[in-house]
């Protein structure tokens, strides 16, 4: 046979295409924030058995990468819909760009969608960063230290499988505190560091939405009351847009006393306490 010079490392691959665009996309509506991150999360965790993640050695990276871009989303979606209605999140963001790309796409009515499309959500800066300059909303270190730490230790995870083919970058060993090794290492998730990863994950967007949601609850009783385009007439309404974006309907399927969890007794308890 007669190679030529580049044959000799491999053989020509065959032309490919992945085709229309279309075939890889399909519409669906989604539930609220809190109760897509629960559905993606419960998913992840149910398919990976210690049975199929003794099977394959990717596995567990891959639903690693899959539990950090639920998170991911929530906190676009989330921070999306507390943009839209909070007037106090609107003047703090008035000012931050979007990109053209994201309001053409999702039109006027879901232009917001396209106000985190830049931003990864993969680090806990990020995070911190994002809560602060587009909600006004401060990630205090009694609540969220913890739990962003994990969190990030996770992303640096997510960094080394999406971007090193599953070997952790030094960039990443250092900042995450992990010991020297002779030879490059392979990030290797295995079932109960999966486990552990997704809860560490959980532990995080839950109380992210428990914090905000008292944030949010705190601004409907008193600091929107106080700006010029209050409107009382509008305040249950106000409410239960509130309610309905974090309000976890998954997760009260099986909580103790959740007959007693609900709306009107919510905002009950808001008015008692902020003295309405």
């Amino acid at each position: 046979m007669n190679f030529s010079i580049e044959d000799y490392v491999n053989a020509a691959p065959s032309s490919s295409s992945i085709g229309s665009i279309d075939a890889f996309l399909e519409e669906v509506q989604f539930p609220n924030p809190i109760d897509s991150y629960i559905e993606n999360s419960r998913s992840l965790l149910s398919y990976g058995t210690a049975v199929r993640l003794s099977e394959n050695e990717h596995l567990g990276g891959l639903l690693l990468l899959g539990s950090v871009s639920a998170a991911e989303a929530y906190f676009r979606s989330i921070l999306s819909v507390t943009l839209e209605t909070c007037p106090i999140c609107r003047h703090v963001a008035a000012e931050k760009q979007i990109n053209l790309g994201g309001v053409l796409w999702h039109g006027p009515a879901e232009f917001r969608r396209s106000a985190f499309e830049h931003l990864s959500f993969s680090s806990k800066a990020e995070l911190v960063k994002a809560a602060r300059g587009y909600l006004g909303f401060e990630l205090r270190d009694s609540s969220f230290k913890g739990p962003l730490e994990q969190f990030d230790i996770a992303c640096h995870l997510r960094h080394g499988i999406v971007h090193n083919g599953g070997v952790l970058p030094g960039r990443n060993a250092v900042q995450i505190g992990a010991r020297s090794y002779s030879n490059p290492v392979r990030i290797a998730v295995n079932f109960a560091l999966l486990q552990r990863t997704i809860e560490a994950v959980d532990t995080l967007v839950l109380t992210f939405n428990r914090e905000l949601f008292g944030e949010m609850c705190k601004r409907w009783a008193v600091d929107w009351r106080q700006r010029g385009d209050w409107d009382s007439s509008r305040e249950e309404k106000l409410f239960k847009k509130i309610w309905d974006s974090f309000f976890c309907k998954e997760l009260n399927k099986t909580r103790i006393g959740r007959s007693n969890i609900t709306r009107n007794r919510c905002v009950t308890k808001v008015r008692n306490i902020y003295n309405l």
